[in-house]
């Protein structure tokens, strides 16, 4: 892969500087956009998506997971049924009932979504800016969206922070989450063996110079 070069500490690549995260408070998605309506519009009622037993989901929380069995448990004396997922990627099994799986699990993405991952990671990163910490949460919010696309983003930027100055033990320990994350997801959307989805992912970063320091 061709390395790029800085100029004028900005990644040569981009035309436009990289964009510095807002102080501002972003507005909550709600409900997530896997969760509306067919149209996307948020005055729609979210909808339960289907799942049966065999399909691959991802769990908001812990990733991708497949749904193994579905089975019946008793709950205070009533009847509830549960999806049992089982997670390729972690030694985990954990149930989640069939009627409240709008906030909990979502659908795996498909190819076309996969492709547009993939095609964000290209893109202009975002840099920290002066607001630190509001940047460290604003990341972190994203982490915990369990929308892949801005999972996708969090991998962008800290590749960018950590190639061009360095990022904090924490910060690596995000990237490192977000990655598995990623790369999970595109390796089970196309149907990639687990090395080659990374060789995807690794191949759609690209490469930036450090940025000198002046003494």
């Amino acid at each position: 892969m061709a390395q790029r070069t800085p100029s004028n500490r900005k990644p040569a690549r981009a035309r436009v500087k990289p964009r510095q995260a807002s102080g501002r408070k972003r507005k909550s998605k709600s409900p997530p956009r896997y969760a509306r309506g067919a149209a996307g519009s948020a005055a729609v009622a979210p909808r339960e998506p289907k799942y049966k037993k065999g399909d691959y989901v991802v769990h908001i929380q812990h990733g991708v997971a497949h749904i193994s069995d579905i089975q019946v448990k008793s709950d205070f004396g009533e009847e509830q049924e549960y999806f049992v997922l089982n997670f390729p990627t972690e030694e985990m099994v954990i149930s989640v009932p069939t009627n409240k799986t709008l906030y909990t699990i979502r659908p795996l993405i498909d190819k076309t979504e996969a492709g547009r991952v993939v095609q964000m990671l290209k893109e202009d990163p975002q840099e920290s800016g002066a607001n630190w910490s509001r940047w460290y949460k604003v990341l972190q919010e994203k982490m915990y969206s369990g929308d892949i696309f801005q999972v996708a983003e969090v991998v962008r930027d800290l590749n960018y922070s950590n190639q061009t100055k360095g990022i904090s033990p924490a910060l690596k320990k995000m990237l490192n989450r977000a990655r598995s994350a990623l790369i999970t997801e595109i390796r089970f959307s196309l149907g990639l063996e687990a090395e080659a989805a990374e060789t995807k992912i690794n191949r759609a970063l690209p490469t930036f110079e450090p940025i000198s320091r002046k003494k």
